[in-house]
């Protein structure tokens, strides 16, 4: 399970790193237009860290925003993924595609980032998500959520939370409930 979650981390990181700047219609890079964002986010790493490793048993799953999520369905089952399961939550269309172990979550959205590296977020599998969430709150991380979220995901639902690590990303615990 540490090789998968090493795995999908490195990937997370190369894509990050295959990055082109944006360029307008005459060829002017966005990037110089716009003030540089925070290059690393030193306030998301806390003075003392805490082990997830006897909550969680390694990645669920990777986040994919889309605009069209029917093609997007459509492209990785092209590939060979079956459809695991797909949702209406609040008026928004989600989806899980799955190729053996691996999971992507189709997530809709009206402004999908169009580049390299543009993951939403990626998932750890967790067990006793109550008792991580209180420990990673009072490890110091920073938190995205105020309190642990349920949804109508799978058969019984799932609960979840975020953090945010040094770059930004978004790191997801998330228990499916049985």
């Amino acid at each position: 399970m540490k090789k998968k979650l090493l795995w999908a981390s490195a990937l997370l990181l190369w894509c990050g790193c295959q990055q082109q700047p944006s360029q307008t219609a005459t060829g002017v890079s966005t990037d110089e237009a716009a003030p540089a964002p925070a290059l690393f986010a030193e306030e998301n790493i806390p003075a003392q860290g805490f082990d997830v490793n006897a909550f969680s048993k390694g990645i669920q799953h990777i986040g994919i925003p889309t605009t069209e999520v029917q093609k997007t369905i459509d492209f990785y089952l092209g590939l060979g993924f079956k459809l695991a399961t797909r949702h209406d939550i609040n008026g928004r269309d989600f989806a899980f595609v799955q190729l053996g172990n691996l999971l992507l979550e189709i997530i809709p959205t009206d402004k999908p980032a169009m580049q390299a590296g543009a993951v939403d977020h990626f998932c750890l599998d967790v067990e006793n998500i109550d008792t991580l969430y209180a420990r990673i709150k009072e490890a110091g991380y920073t938190m995205v959520d105020d309190h642990i979220h349920d949804i109508a995901f799978w058969e019984k639902g799932a609960r979840y939370f975020f953090i945010l690590g040094p770059n930004n990303e978004r790191i997801e615990f998330c228990e499916i409930v049985k």
